[in-house]
């Protein structure tokens, strides 16, 4: 189960590191020479980064949780195999 774990974090951390460093959406046109509220600073709702490099920061994130509770338990068992009593 140890070694499932650790194989399943690498994996969901990987699939998070590509998910960050695909390219987002991109607009395909744009607003130019047009500055009606050019004094205000617009900020999108989901912050500066596109939905799908929000999913690959949650993924990365889970995929290393799991990928450290595997390594420990993992640790964790050696250590007690190792110890007499």
């Amino acid at each position: 189960m140890s070694v499932s774990l650790v194989i399943l974090g690498a994996v969901a951390a990987l699939i998070g590191i590509v998910l960050l460093l695909l390219p987002g959406n991109q607009a395909s046109f744009g607003w130019f020479a047009y500055a009606p509220l050019s004094d205000s600073t617009f900020l999108p709702p989901g912050g500066l980064l596109s939905p799908h490099s929000q999913i690959g920061i949650v993924v990365l994130i889970v995929g290393l949780v799991v990928l450290a509770f595997g390594a420990g338990w993992m640790l964790g068992l050696r250590h007690t195999a190792r110890s007499p009593e």
